[in-house]
C-alpha cells in the first residue's frame, strides 16, 4: 500500500514539475515581452491611444467626458482610476505608453502574489500556491493583453485584492471594511468589474447579514457619491460616456468566437471549476471562491459586445487557476492513490489542451523596431491628422481628433450624425490620413471602424503616399 502511495505521489510531483516548466517558460516570455513593450514608443493596441490621450487631457486640466457632437470626436470609455495611476509615472517616463504599460505589468505581478496568498490560505501548501500564481502569469490572454496600456489588469488586481481581504479579515470588521475601497477602485477602473464585489458580498450574506448589509450600504453610498460628483462636474457627460456610449451591439457570433477559445483551450480547468464551484456552495470556507468564479463566468458573457476582446476572459481563467491550486493542495494531503493519479492525469490533459487548443499565444506582439517613418510623418505634419492607429498622435503630444471605432458604432446605433466628419474628409481638412487597410480594395462597405461614406470620401479625395508595415499613409489630392 505504501509503495503504491509513493507511485501516486511521484506521478503527481513529476506532473507538477512538468506543469511548472511549461507555465514558467510562458511566464518568462510574458515578462520579457512586457519589458520590451514598456520601451516601445508606438501603440501596440487600438485602445492604448485613447487612454494616453485622456492622460494628456487630465494633465492639461481638460475634460474628455465631453459633448460628442463637436470636435474633437472622442469618448471616455472608462472611469479615470487607471489614468490617475498612470500619471504617477509621468515624472519617470514622460507622457508615453510606458506609464500605463508599467502599471498594467506591475498589476499582473501583484495579482500573482495575491493569488499565491489566497491558495496558501486555503491549502497551506507553498508548491500549489506557487503554481497557481505562475499559471496566472502564463495565461495566454495575459501574454497578449498584459503588456498593453489598458485598464483590465489593474481592475482585476483591485477585484481580487478585495476578495482576498474578505477571506483574510471576515472576522475583523475594522479591517474588513477596507474591502469597500478595493471594490470601488475596481469599479472605477472598469465599470463592469463587479464579479469580485458580487461574489464577496453574496458570501458575507450567507455568513453575517448585518455585516454584509453594512458593507453593501457603504459601497453603494460611496460609489453613488463618486458617480454624482463626476456626473455633476462633467454636466452629465460622465454617465453618457461610461454607460450609454458603451452599449455596443451584442452578437452571439462574437460571444461564441471568444468563449470557444476559452472552452477549447481550458476545457479541463473549465469543467473542473464549474463542478467544483457547485460543490463548494455547500462548503462554508470555500464558498467565496465558488461565488466569485460563478459571478466572473457570468460577467465574461458580455464579451459578445462588438468591440470586446480577450480582456473579458482573463478574470474567470484566473479564478480557475486558484481553484486548481486548491484542488492540488488538497490532493497532496490525501492518501488515496486514485485521487493522486486522477489529479495528475487531469493536469496532463489540461497541458495538452492548452498546447493543442486554440490558445492566443500567436496573437502576441513580437518585439521589433518601430516604423520610424510614421513618427516622422506625424512630426512633419502641421495640420490635422486622421489616424486609425490612434496612439501615434498622443505619443507625439497631439490630440486625437476622431475615434473611428467608437463613433462608427454610435452612428450605427443612431446616436451620432456622421455628416460633419464625412464633409471634413471631402473638404480635405486632414493633411494626413493613416489607415490599417487599403482604400483601393475596400472603399464601398461598412466596417466596425469606418462607414462606407467615410471610406468613399477618403478614396475620392486622398491618394496613397506610403506604406509602413500594415499602415497605409494617405495625403489629400491637390
Amino acid at each position: 500500500m505504501t509503495r503504491n502511495l509513493q507511485y501516486g505521489k511521484i506521478l503527481l510531483f513529476t506532473t507538477l514539475v512538468i506543469f511548472a516548466i511549461c507555465m514558467g517558460s510562458i511566464a518568462y516570455s510574458y515578462v520579457y515581452r512586457a519589458i520590451c513593450a514598456i520601451r516601445y514608443p508606438q501603440p501596440l493596441d487600438y485602445g492604448e491611444g485613447p487612454i494616453l490621450n485622456q492622460v494628456r487631457y487630465i494633465l492639461q486640466g481638460r475634460n474628455f467626458y465631453k459633448d460628442i457632437n463637436s470636435p474633437p470626436y472622442i469618448v471616455g470609455n472608462y472611469p479615470p482610476v487607471f489614468h490617475l495611476f498612470s500619471i504617477l509615472l509621468v515624472p519617470i517616463f514622460g507622457i508615453s505608453f510606458a506609464t500605463g504599460r508599467t502599471i498594467a505589468f506591475l498589476a499582473v505581478i501583484v495579482t500573482a502574489c495575491i493569488i499565491y496568498k489566497i491558495v496558501l490560505y486555503f491549502t497551506g501548501n507553498k508548491l500549489a500556491s506557487f503554481l497557481s500564481a505562475l499559471f496566472y502569469l502564463a495565461i495566454d490572454y495575459i501574454y497578449v493583453w498584459g503588456i498593453y496600456m489598458r485598464i483590465d489588469t489593474l481592475s482585476i488586481l483591485f477585484n481580487i485584492l478585495g476578495v482576498y481581504w474578505v477571506i483574510r479579515y471576515e472576522d475583523d470588521y475594522r479591517r474588513l471594511r477596507w474591502c469597500v475601497l478595493f471594490f470601488l477602485l475596481a469599479l472605477y477602473t472598469r465599470q463592469s468589474m463587479i464579479a469580485g464585489t458580487a461574489g464577496a458580498y453574496l458570501y458575507l450574506l450567507t455568513k453575517d447579514r448585518k455585516t454584509a448589509g453594512k458593507l453593501i450600504g457603504y459601497t453603494a453610498l460611496y460609489g453613488a457619491l463618486v458617480f454624482i460628483f463626476f456626473t455633476l462636474i462633467t454636466k452629465g457627460q460622465f454617465y453618457l460616456h461610461i454607460v450609454k456610449y458603451n452599449n455596443n451591439i451584442f452578437t452571439l457570433r462574437q460571444l461564441w468566437f471568444f468563449m470557444s477559445k476559452e472552452l477549447f483551450t481550458y476545457t479541463v480547468f473549465t469543467i473542473a471549476s464549474l463542478v467544483t464551484s457547485i460543490i463548494w456552495l455547500w462548503d462554508k470556507k470555500k464558498r467565496i471562491i465558488s461565488l466569485y468564479f460563478i459571478s466572473a463566468f457570468l460577467v465574461q458573457l458580455t464579451v459578445g459586445k462588438v468591440g470586446s476582446m480577450l480582456n473579458y476572459l482573463i478574470e474567470p481563467v484566473c479564478i480557475m487557476g486558484i481553484i486548481a491550486g486548491i484542488l492540488v493542495g488538497e490532493a497532496l494531503k490525501k492518501r488515496n492513490q486514485i485521487a493522486l493519479v486522477g489529479v495528475s492525469l487531469l493536469i496532463l490533459f489540461q497541458l495538452a489542451n492548452y498546447y493543442y487548443g486554440p490558445n492566443t499565444l500567436s496573437w502576441g506582439w513580437k518585439p521589433s523596431p518601430p516604423p520610424i517613418a510614421l513618427d516622422n510623418y506625424v512630426e512633419e505634419t502641421d495640420g490635422l491628422i486622421l489616424a486609425e492607429n490612434l496612439g501615434i498622435l498622443p505619443a507625439h503630444n497631439r490630440d486625437i481628433y476622431f475615434d473611428p471605432f467608437i463613433f462608427t458604432q454610435l452612428y450605427y446605433q443612431g446616436m451620432w450624425d456622421q455628416s460633419k466628419i464625412v464633409e471634413e474628409i471631402r473638404e480635405k481638412k486632414f493633411d494626413l490620413i493613416m489607415l490599417e487597410f487599403s482604400l483601393y480594395y475596400d472603399h464601398w462597405s461598412d466596417s466596425d471602424r469606418w462607414t462606407k461614406e467615410m471610406k468613399q470620401a477618403m478614396y475620392e479625395n486622398y491618394y496613397l503616399m506610403d506604406t509602413q508595415g500594415y499602415i497605409r499613409v494617405y495625403k489629400p489630392i491637390r
